[in-house]
């Protein structure tokens, strides 16, 4: 088999290329996979913000409701299995009770966004064991 240098030549950049793609997509993914690792974090950081300001007085930052103030208002258990299997608790009746309020607890429909009911909601339910 003859080589040329035309050949050699257009062999070497279409090598460089393929090889440079490459290199350049695996940094792009790297990239993509700490920006991606960095909003989990500041997305959890934010979760447990919320329901500290707004939720823990009452209900422990535990979930468990055993605070002084929790004790008084009879705040739940969020651990408490029966009380899931009792209050049969969604997505739904949650976000409506964190919107609405329930019972002694109070609305924070006016001072939450949706996005951070949803966020409460989601750290209400990781009490669930």
């Amino acid at each position: 088999m003859k080589f040329t240098r035309k050949g050699v030549a257009i062999g070497s950049a279409v090598a460089f290329l393929f090889t440079t793609l490459f290199v350049a997509s695996e940094i792009t993914e790297a990239a993509f996979q700490r920006k991606k690792s960095r909003t989990a974090a500041q997305q959890t950081r934010k979760v447990y913000e919320l329901f500290n300001r707004n939720c823990a007085r009452c209900h422990g930052a535990a979930g468990r409701g055993d605070t002084p103030i929790g004790k008084i208002f009879k705040a739940p258990d969020f651990t408490d299995p029966e009380w899931w299997a009792k209050k049969k608790a969604n997505n739904a009746i949650l976000s409506a009770a964190v919107r609405r309020g329930k019972g002694n607890m109070p609305a924070f429909g006016r001072k939450l966004k949706r996005s951070e009911i949803h966020l409460l909601v989601s750290r209400v339910r990781s009490f669930r064991k």
